[in-house]
Parts: C-alpha cells; sequence; structure tokens
C-alpha cells in the first residue's frame, strides 16, 4: 500500500520460499510421481504452485483479468510452505527428543583401546579387538569390549545396562560389558568377543530396527494415504468445477481448490503412528526395555494370560541356605572349603553363608563332583562329603534324629536340604532355597488386578512350585516340565482364542517365547540377538513386565488417538475448506489459514506422542 514495488517484493520473497523451502516438496513429488505413488508432497507442491502461479500470472497480465479477480496469493503459498516445514521441524526435535537414550548409548561407543601386543601397549581402534585380545583399561576410560578381567580389580559404572548409578566392585575372572566406565584402578580385561558383537553395539542395533518398524496399524495408515492423495486431487477439481459453473468469481473457485488441497495435505495422518512408536521405544529404552519387535504394542491391547517361567523370573535364579544345624561350628570352615571352586548353585549358596570370608580355606584333596548328587573330597586322610539324600542312601550312611527331623521339616517347604558327611557319620545339614524376588509379588498383583490371569510354569518338583505359588498367590501352575512341555502349555492356550504373554528366559524357553503372543525375557542377555523374546528387560527387573505392558498400552491408546484426530481434522476440514458453508455464512479459508489449521494438527500429533516420555508406567 505504501511502497510501489511492494507486489514485486512479495514475488521475490516467496519465490525464494517457494523453490528453496518447498525444494524437497517437489524433489519428492516427482520421485513419487516415477513410482507411480501420489504422497502429501505433492498435495503441497500442486497446492502451493496452483497460489504461486497462479498470483505471477495476474501480476504479470493484470490487463487480461477483471478486476475482482486481481488477487495475489504469494503470502498464502509462502504461509502454507512456511507452517508444513514448521510442522517438520516439530517433528524432527521431537523425534530427537525421544532418542536421548540412544545418543548416550553412541557416547558410550569408546572410539580407541589400548591393545597388549607381545607385552608392549598399542593404542589401536576399539572396533578392531577381537575375541581372546587383551586389553589394558586406565582408571577413567571406557570398557572397549565386553570380557573377563585377568589382572586388576575396580569399580565400574554400567549404568547403561543396570539403571542404577552405583558402583559395581569387580575383581578377576568377573565380567564387564563394553561402555561401562572403569572408575578406579587400572585392569587387564581378555575380550570375550569381537567388538562389534559387544551387549552395546547389540542394544544399539535393537533400539534402531524397532523405531524403524510398524506395527499394522501404522501399515493401515501408510494404505490409506496412498489412495486418500489421488481422491483429494479429484476433489480439489470437482470444487473448482462446482464453483465456477455455479456462477462464482474464478479467484474464489481456485482459492476453494487450493484449501482443499492444502488443508487435506495427510501430515498429521503420516505422523500418527511413527513418531508414538518412537517415543515408546525411546522411553522404554530409558526404563530398561527393549522393544525388538513394536508389533506387540498392538497385540497388548487385551490380555488374557501372563505365563510365568519360575526360576530366574519371579525368583533370583541363586539359591541361598534358609537354615542349618552343625554338630560343632568349626566344621563349617570345612564344607566351606569342600565347596570352594566348584559353580554350582548349591556350591554358591554355601559359599555365600555370612562371614565366611573370615575362615581359613583349608586344603581338601582329590575332589570329586558327583553330578546331581554332590562332592566328595580328603580332608587329613578323613572323607569329607556334602550331598543330598539320594548320595547318602546309596552310601548307606544313615541319619541321626535330629538331622533326619531337619530333613523333613524343611523338605516340606519344598527346599532341598544338602547333608555334611565327615568320615561315615553326618554332622550338618543346610536347607537351601531360590529366593523370590522383591517385586514378584507386586506384578502378580497387579496383573490379577486387571483381570489377567496368571499361571507359573517351571521344571522342578511340585513341593517348589507349591510353595513358590502360594507366597505369591498364584492359583494356577505346573511342575515337572520341560521347554517343550511348556511350548505346548502356551500353544493350548493360544487355541482357545487367547492373547498370552510369556515371561521367562530367552534362551532356554525360547519355544514358548516364540510361540506366546508377545515374549519377554527377563534378564541380562550376553547375546540380545539370540533372544527370542519381542522385549527384552535389561536389568532382570520383574517389574518391568508391569512397565511393558503399561507402556505398550498406553502407547497402542495414542497411536488410536492421533489416527482418529487426522482422519476427523480430515474429514470435518475438507468440506469446510472446499467452501460447503460459504453460502449460508459466508465461511471460506483463505490458502494460507488452511495451512495454519493444518499445520496445528501435526503439532497436536506430535505433542501428544511426546506425552509418552512423562507417564507413569507403573
Amino acid at each position: 500500500m505504501f511502497f510501489h514495488f511492494s507486489e514485486y517484493l512479495q514475488l521475490f520473497f516467496a519465490s525464494v520460499i517457494q523453490f528453496y523451502g518447498g525444494y524437497e516438496f517437489y524433489k519428492s513429488s516427482l520421485k513419487s510421481l516415477k513410482n507411480r505413488l501420489a504422497d502429501m508432497n505433492l498435495l503441497v507442491s500442486i497446492g502451493t504452485s496452483a497460489a504461486y502461479f497462479y498470483s505471477i500470472a495476474v501480476l504479470v497480465f493484470k490487463d487480461f483479468f477483471p478486476e475482482n479477480m486481481r488477487y495475489l496469493y504469494f503470502e498464502g503459498s509462502s504461509a502454507v510452505i512456511t507452517f508444513v516445514l514448521l510442522g517438520r521441524y516439530l517433528e524432527l526435535k521431537t523425534r530427537q527428543s525421544a532418542t536421548d537414550f540412544m545418543k548416550k548409548l553412541l557416547s558410550l561407543k569408546p572410539d580407541k583401546a589400548i591393545k597388549i601386543v607381545d607385552g608392549k601397549e598399542e593404542v589401536v581402534d576399539a572396533i578392531s579387538i577381537k575375541k581372546g585380545d587383551v586389553v589394558l583399561v586406565r582408571a577413567g576410560d571406557k570398557i572397549p569390549v565386553d570380557g573377563v578381567i585377568i589382572e586388576g580389580q575396580t569399580e565400574v559404572d554400567q549404568s547403561f545396562i543396570t539403571g542404577e548409578s552405583k558402583l559395581i566392585f569387580k575383581k578377576p575372572n568377573d565380567e564387564v560389558l563394553s561402555g561401562s566406565i572403569n572408575k578406579v584402578g587400572v585392569i587387564k580385561v581378555k575380550a570375550t568377543k569381537d567388538a562389534k558383537d559387544s551387549v552395546l553395539n547389540q542394544i544399539i542395533k535393537l533400539l534402531l530396527d524397532a523405531q524403524s518398524k510398524k506395527p499394522k496399524i501404522g501399515t493401515l495408515a501408510d494404505k490409506i494415504t496412498a489412495y486418500f492423495v489421488p481422491t483429494v486431487l479429484i476433489v480439489s477439481i470437482l470444487v473448482f468445477d462446482l464453483w465456477y459453473f455455479l456462477g462464482y468469481p474464478l479467484n474464489f473457485s481456485i482459492t476453494s481448490a487450493i484449501s482443499v488441497l492444502v488443508i487435506a495435505c495427510p501430515c498429521a495422518l503420516g505422523l500418527a503412528t511413527p513418531i508414538t512408536i518412537v517415543n515408546i521405544v525411546g522411553r522404554g529404552a530409558k526404563e530398561g526395555i527393549l522393544f525388538k519387535n513394536p508389533e506387540v504394542i498392538e497385540k497388548s491391547e487385551k490380555i488374557d494370560y501372563v505365563v510365568f517361567d519360575k526360576t530366574g523370573t519371579l525368583t533370583e535364579g541363586k539359591m541361598k541356605v534358609e537354615a542349618y544345624i552343625l554338630e560343632n561350628p568349626d566344621l563349617l570352615p570345612l564344607f566351606v572349603s569342600l565347596e570352594r571352586g566348584i559353580n554350582h548353585p548349591v556350591a554358591q549358596a554355601i559359599l555365600n553363608l555370612s562371614q565366611i570370608d573370615f575362615y581359613k580355606d583349608l586344603d581338601i584333596q582329590n575332589k570329586q563332583i558327583i553330578v546331581g548328587k554332590g562332592v566328595i573330597g580328603i580332608y587329613n586322610g578323613n572323607r569329607v562329603l556334602m550331598g543330598n539324600m539320594q548320595l547318602l542312601k546309596e552310601m548307606s550312611i544313615q541319619l541321626e534324629d535330629k538331622f533326619a527331623e531337619f530333613y523333613e521339616k524343611n523338605k516340606d517347604l519344598g527346599n532341598t536340604v544338602i547333608f555334611g558327611v565327615f568320615g561315615n557319620k553326618v554332622v550338618a545339614a543346610f536347607s537351601i532355597s531360590d529366593t523370590i524376588k522383591a517385586d514378584s509379588k507386586y506384578v502378580v498383583d497387579w496383573l490379577k488386578g486387571r483381570g489377567i490371569n496368571v499361571v507359573m510354569l517351571t521344571g522342578d518338583n511340585k513341593k517348589v512350585a507349591e510353595k513358590v505359588s502360594n507366597e505369591l498367590g498364584i492359583q494356577e501352575y505346573h511342575y515337572d516340565l520341560t521347554p517343550i512341555d511348556k511350548y505346548n502349555f502356551i500353544k493350548s492356550l493360544k487355541e482357545k482364542g487367547f492373547t498370552v504373554v510369556f515371561v521367562g528366559d530367552g534362551v532356554n524357553d525360547a519355544p514358548a517365547m516364540i510361540e506366546s503372543d508377545i515374549g519377554i525375557a527377563v534378564e541380562t542377555a550376553s547375546d540380545l540377538a539370540k533372544e527370542s523374546g519381542s522385549i527384552i528387560l535389561l536389568n532382570s527387573d520383574i517389574k518391568g513386565v508391569v512397565k511393558s505392558i503399561n507402556l505398550s498400552q498406553k502407547g497402542l491408546k495414542t497411536i488410536k488417538q492421533n489416527l482418529f484426530w487426522a482422519y476427523i481434522y480430515n474429514i470435518l476440514g475438507i468440506p469446510i475448506a472446499g467452501g460447503l458453508f460459504y453460502p449460508f455464512f459466508g465461511i471460506l479459508l483463505n490458502p494460507m489459514y488452511a495451512g495454519i489449521a493444518m499445520s496445528v494438527s501435526s503439532i497436536t500429533v506430535v505433542l501428544n506422542a511426546l506425552k509418552l516420555k512423562y507417564i507413569k508406567i507403573e
């Protein structure tokens, strides 16, 4: 109004926006058309091009247009491109925010490592470390490979796996993971696998794969979009024809047609599922939950059964001495020394007795392990034995009354009883059991409170199964099962039409895990790629079962909300943009306002998905 060349300034700035800002829209549209596809980029390209080139025609050939048709829409085409780019920028920022955990993991990958070659130190690329190589790790350095400590002791920070910030003491023969930070001493680590196969790299790969996948509900939106775009193009043409042949001005017909193209841009529809999946996977990773396959999100809507394996899932998988009796307290170091160096849960339970480190390790000779029964050795010419009742019967060793009573009492409790023998006489008895995880009762109660049937499966005997199920309040349990028996049980439930979640060991329970609708592996996996579970709980926290189900269900609800609002927005927006209410109320959307409305829908979807980062999931 105040500057004679303002129209040409509009043309200049609009051209920069149209062809620089909108370059990606044109490029993607041409690529899609070559593949005989029509996508949202095509709608933006056609809509803004129509407004832009119509404005140029009016500006250059003004005399050829009636005075009431000499309208410029440079601001409309520029605003549409600006708001679509704004929506994409917000989507990108949201994706980056949702993948913060991924960035932290990537930052843990060490670039260099100190490799010991012929006794000399060599600085090499960390990724080049192979199984069997020995590396030196100084205090403050990242451990470059999964391996075992062969020299030195330290405290490490491996919070990326455990989720806990406390340092973990490590000594020779202890395992360490790549990405952990050596906080105190200097250690030498022997690689147990190639650096590229480390747990850290496997976690990163699984997260990337999961974020790129879509559940069926997401592919449905893609299919609808493929038909939706051509339909909108046809509707836009029909809107133009309708108003023009009804006698409305050309600029009115063009405005209505362009507004239909702009407001119908299915950006929100395209964002609805992927932006939600990114946030679900990112939030899960922060909680120590790896979603290997996001398709389980859709299956979580209605869960009928959650079936638990017992050992290592509901229980710690570590044996513990509940009670013991000794004829003489001085005998305890003898039996501890007999069990020392034996890698068996029962032996570890004996070794973990309080204050055993204060006992002097006695020299036990000729140790012999009798598989499934016990261990025998010689001390000062006398036979020393630790074994179960079966071994005592085979050796015709009799029990005195107090040991017989101890045996019957603890057997009825579902515990394993191991006897200590010196010479040919029973002088000690130990009652050993697996410890129930602290949060197992909470998880079982949470599931039952939501009407989900809880079942426990175990390979242990009836007494053990009965004890654990009674403590946890599980009514249905099955015992003496093989992995195939567990598989058949899951299969029978599915054949009846139930949706089944199986929670257990992702390797040993692989058949049941694969057969279930949702498999949750509750363990710190040494080889995540071989896990059968579709969800992996990295820190073995049983509460992760609750978090996984809760996050999946809330994520699915968010996807449905996003799709609903995206569909409703287009269903209501297209008629308004096409001028449906103009004859009655004089309401007509300018393409610029249609672009704003379209961007608002995308922003709404993004913000709705973003809430998954902050909601409570336990």
